[in-house]
């Protein structure tokens, strides 16, 4: 299991995925990932292995960040 934290990051906010969740998920620098928000959990999915935006509809290689350890509890980081 791995933590993080999540930071400020321009009009945004962002986290540092850990070396281990990088191997595990198999993604690289420049991937595309899609991001959800579903019931209070993220998830990151690879698009397919593709590096670019496509208009076609991507398939997906779900990595769920729930299936690696960490869940994201939004009342636990509103806590703080």
């Amino acid at each position: 299991m791995s933590t993080t934290t999540l930071k400020q990051w321009g009009n945004g906010m962002g986290v540092i995925i850990p070396q281990e969740i990088i191997e595990k998920s198999r993604i690289q620098e420049n991937d595309i990932l899609e991001l959800a928000a579903v019931d209070g959990v993220i998830t990151l999915q690879k698009n397919g292995g593709n590096k670019t935006k496509s208009t076609a509809q991507p398939s997906f290689s779900a990595v769920s960040i729930d299936t690696v350890g960490f869940k994201f509890d939004r009342e636990k980081a509103n806590e703080r």
